[in-house]
């Protein structure tokens, strides 16, 4: 099988809302808008709209920057009014957004490198850098044309998924034993060119084998997931594709293995060695009969289906919706959404109110270990420690003294379960 980019696939791909007139209302009417562009003033990509035709706009964000560049000096962030403009300048791209959302600075400026990391992973750095020391004027939308499904599936997740937020990953809730049975079966595939195997349900993880001495950050993770979630390629084929994860390498590839198992569980096997398609798709089949002898497909099928845990099955009173991270293991857990938050409106407001607390908590200025802030609809806490973060939403009227015992009452069910929340020790090769 040929070596063949998903991103190739989609030049036919339709941008939702690629067809708006950056002179319209509808235009403007977006509460947050991401640009990137060469630092020539090329534009490369904007979330709404169409490149082509914003060219007037990356001229002025170049002719900003430049200013700054000029008096030996670096832009980070201009606040006017409601919106705030925040730059990312890496080395020949600068990339903005352009936002009326109550997010941060900090908070913005992470979405951006994220942006920046999903183009190295179609690029790598040492491409980028050689191609715009020949030609300070290429035109990169070429090499980038197909990855635009990628990059608006990244744009639209960071708005709404705590992961990217917390920088860690969601684990999917499941028995420990079967998590454990999978993983020993992944590990039959004895190969010295495998650099990591992971299986993913619905932007979950279910388990990750790696070598001893290599991790994988949870950056790369999101970028694996968000190539998997942004094209529906992968649920008709086997498929190989290079991909370079920045964080573990930001100049060279690696090459991805992907294939769904079954209705709603992928596989992805990552090597090194862009030839070894057909000996990991022989592993696969072998992993894949091994699952089924063991009953572990059905039963991670099963967990696939799920909707996940709900807030009654914690039993915390007065507890509405909770995101916990656990510092150690860079892995978060979080319930489904249950009344009132199933309301798309009323899902968008909680997680408003859960990123301007993470903001407090994470102040440059003066960070916070807790934080209570009670609106008229909830109440919400904040509280960091050296191994946790805890995101909590309460009803409005909970007393301080009944949401102290309500929260350590979380912990303990948290503690409790944490095997079956959280990947505790990732097996290895």
């Amino acid at each position: 099988m040929p070596v063949i980019p998903v991103y190739e696939e989609y030049s036919g791909y339709r941008r939702k809302y690629g067809h708006e007139d950056p002179q319209s209302a509808n235009w403007s009417r977006h509460r947050k808008h991401f640009f990137i562009l060469s630092s020539a003033g090329k534009p490369i990509y904007t979330r709404y709209g169409d490149e082509s035709r914003i060219s007037s706009y990356t001229g002025v964000i170049q002719a900003i920057v430049s200013f700054f560049v000029d008096a030996e000096d670096s832009i980070r962030c201009i606040n006017a009014g409601n919106h705030k403009f925040v730059f990312l300048l890496k080395g020949p791209l600068y990339l903005l957004a352009v936002s009326r959302t109550n997010e941060s600075e900090t908070q913005l400026r992470e979405q951006l490198k994220y942006l920046y990391n999903q183009i190295l992973s179609v690029l790598t750095s040492t491409q980028l850098t050689r191609i715009f020391e020949q030609r300070i004027n290429f035109d990169l939308r070429r090499l980038l044309g197909g990855t635009e499904p990628f990059l608006d599936n990244l744009a639209t997740s960071m708005s709404d998924e705590p992961g990217f937020m917390l920088g860690s990953i969601r684990c999917a809730r499941m028995n420990k034993e079967l998590r454990d049975k999978v993983g020993s079966i992944l590990q039959i595939v004895k190969s010295k060119d495998l650099l990591y195997a992971i299986l993913i349900t619905n932007n979950k993880l279910i388990t990750l084998l790696r070598p001893k001495k290599h991790s994988l950050h949870p950056a790369d993770l999101h970028l694996v997931f968000n190539m998997v979630n942004g094209s529906s390629t992968f649920r008709s084929a086997e498929s190989w594709t290079p991909i370079c994860l920045p964080k573990f390498n930001n100049k060279g590839f690696l090459h991805a293995y992907v294939c769904y198992i079954t209705a709603n569980v992928c596989l992805l096997l990552i090597s090194p060695d862009k030839d070894k398609f057909f000996e990991l798709s022989d592993a696969k089949s072998i992993i894949v009969e091994q699952l089924t002898i063991g009953n572990a497909l059905q039963g991670i099928e099963e967990v696939s289906q799920s909707e996940g845990y709900s807030i009654a099955e914690v039993g915390v009173p007065g507890l509405r919706h909770f995101i916990y991270k656990s510092k150690q293991h860079v892995q978060y857990t979080s319930p489904s959404f249950m009344s009132p938050y199933n309301d798309p409106r009323e899902k968008r407001k909680l997680f408003k109110l859960y990123r301007y607390t993470h903001d407090r908590m994470h102040s440059r200025i003066r960070p916070l270990k807790v934080h209570y802030y009670v609106s008229p609809s909830e109440t919400i806490l904040g509280w960091v420690t050296s191994t946790f973060e805890l995101y909590a939403a309460f009803g409005p009227l909970i007393s301080k003294s009944a949401l102290t015992n309500s929260s350590h009452t979380l912990l303990r069910w948290i503690k409790k379960e944490e095997e079956n929340l959280f990947i505790l020790n990732s097996q290895v090769f």
